[in-house]
């Protein structure tokens, strides 16, 4: 029965683009499978709710079960199905959600009252119309659990190894009510943006709807923004990158890091990263702001007042999705700080090397070493051999991302590019040429520059295409400098759909294999108005 099951790497491919660490998917692998996949299907009242395997590791990467993904969005009928559904379902095929074991007619009066209760549980946060500002009143409270913790990071690199795990369940306790308020977000983002466009196909312009939800919900403020203009600000000629600025940067932003995984360095922590994402200032946000206030409105004032109630809702959420990462690195950090002071114990004791082996083992382990459940020998030897077996994994994924980082599998075997993904069409007039998914509007020609990580913004020129499996929310400063973004991973709502809407620039997401078939130097063009990605002569 496991061998048959069909699992996904949607959910997870842009947020851990990279293998995740051992101890990193111990933390929070729990927490996205309970919050984000067994609790929905419980408030779905779906029988075998508590039983369904739900998540698991194939060569270090996260995936889900697909059959979760295809009973949750049986609940929608075609016309609110969210866009990025499509990632969940191999070849995109969101008809496949009909074939799903649950809900059935039979099931209506199960499932209308699992809903019900599952509303009453928490009006306020499941709710589209407050759930925004749960949120903002969340912020603060997560602030201060962190500012509580950081203040003790001195008294508990002294304390007694007790102390550090109930500090690292404060964390827990602090990730765990961040995603419950997350999780309805994400799905008011899809709800709302999905609604804005079908209202902007009805009542203004059917075949620019596309583009005209894509420039209403540009220019929201956020998270990820903010800290780009803060990078910025760091070359400009009133900072002159002194160390002041940097400072100052890092008191505020210095959480951020390049990865959801607590084995990466946050800003913090290895300073010279920020190195590789600074840009100068453009004005280009300003000119979208100008733009968008040019897109015509729906003609009678009941649809101008609904249309303009969606759009504001959709500003919000979309918005919502950038800073709740933010926020959530925040404690993620203070994760990371807390199993490093382990560490420190750990090299002392000799059953590692250095601290960053810590990463390499999982935090039952930890329970269990700190606790004399289990002896140094046996820890250090699972350590060991699991940091053999990770570092296989880096290898192979760095040498094929796409091919060791599959989108479907089915048991232990990868799907076929034929079966995970829906048909790219024959190349037009002699020329390459791939359809994704449009996720920023415009055309742009350029030479295309290749990205697999972080490490390698520095190649990007101004004026060229930015070819990557994702971008991450670190990577914002780039797109000040970009003509264009085609990514493989991701969705209208992705980051790198987000961020490429604020710089207007045009951009296709969905495409498999991209970083592969196109090279460095060819000159393309991306239309992110039709999705077609081409080689240009």
């Amino acid at each position: 029965m496991q061998n048959e099951i069909v699992w996904t790497s949607g959910f997870f491919n842009e947020r851990f683009p990279a293998p995740i660490s051992p101890l990193g998917w111990s933390l929070i692998g729990p927490l996205i499978e309970e919050l984000a996949l067994r609790d929905p299907l419980r408030f779905l009242g779906y029988p075998d709710a508590a039983t369904i395997p739900l998540t698991r590791l194939w060569h270090g990467h996260p995936y889900a079960n697909a059959l979760a993904f295809q009973i949750i969005y049986k609940c929608f009928p075609d016309s609110v199905l969210p866009e990025d559904a499509y990632r969940y379902f191999p070849a995109g095929n969101t008809r496949l959600r009909q074939h799903a074991p649950y809900p059935r007619w039979i099931d209506a009066p199960r499932l209308v009252f699992a809903l019900f209760r599952a509303f009453l549980s928490d009006p306020f946060n499941v709710s589209p119309l407050s759930n925004y500002a749960h949120w903002a009143r969340y912020t603060r409270a997560h602030d201060r659990r962190v500012a509580t913790l950081r203040a003790q990071y001195d008294e508990l690199a002294q304390a007694a190894p007790r102390a550090l795990f109930a500090a690292l369940r404060d964390a827990a306790r602090a990730h765990r009510d961040l995603l419950r308020i997350h999780r309805w977000s994400l799905m008011d983002a899809d709800l709302t943006f999905g609604l804005l466009k079908r209202l902007a196909r009805a009542w203004i312009d059917r075949a620019r709807a596309n583009e005209i939800a894509a420039r209403l919900v540009a220019g929201a403020p956020n998270k990820t923004l903010e800290v780009d203009a803060a990078l910025r600000a760091m070359t400009s000629d009133k900072w002159q990158m002194t160390n002041t600025a940097m400072q100052a940067f890092l008191a505020e932003h210095g959480h951020r890091s390049f990865s959801l995984d607590i084995a990466t360095p946050t800003f913090a922590e290895e300073p010279a990263q920020i190195a590789r994402v600074l840009q100068t200032t453009d004005n280009r946000r300003q000119t979208i702001e100008e733009n968008s206030s040019l897109i015509r409105h729906p003609s009678s004032f009941p649809q101008r007042v609904i249309f303009a109630w969606v759009r504001l809702l959709a500003r919000k959420y979309v918005a919502l999705r950038e800073d709740q990462r933010y926020y959530w690195q925040k404690s993620l950090a203070v994760s990371r700080h807390l199993y490093l002071l382990l560490a420190d114990r750990l090299v002392a004791a000799g059953v590692i090397a250095e601290r960053n082996a810590v990463f390499y083992a999982t935090h039952p382990e930890l329970l269990d070493y700190f606790d004399a459940r289990m002896s140094p020998h046996a820890f250090a030897q699972s350590i060991a051999a699991r940091q053999a077996e990770w570092r296989a994994y880096t290898r192979e994924f760095e040498q094929a991302p796409t091919i060791t980082y599959p989108q479907f599998l089915r048991g232990d075997t990868p799907l076929t590019a034929a079966q995970s993904h829906a048909e790219i069409p024959e190349p037009s007039q002699g020329l390459q040429t791939w359809r994704g998914r449009a996720v920023s509007p415009g055309i742009a020609r350029g030479v295309a520059r290749v990205a697999q990580s972080a490490a390698e913004l520095a190649r990007v020129q101004p004026g060229e295409i930015l070819i990557a499996p994702a971008t991450d929310p670190a990577w914002t400063p780039v797109f000040a400098r970009i003509a264009g973004l085609v990514v493989e991973r991701g969705g209208v709502l992705s980051h790198s759909a987000v961020v490429a809407r604020e710089y207007r620039v045009p951009a296709v997401a969905g495409i498999p294999n991209i970083v592969a078939e196109i090279h460095d130097g060819e000159m393309i063009e991306v239309d992110g108005n039709s999705a077609i990605v081409r080689i240009v002569q």
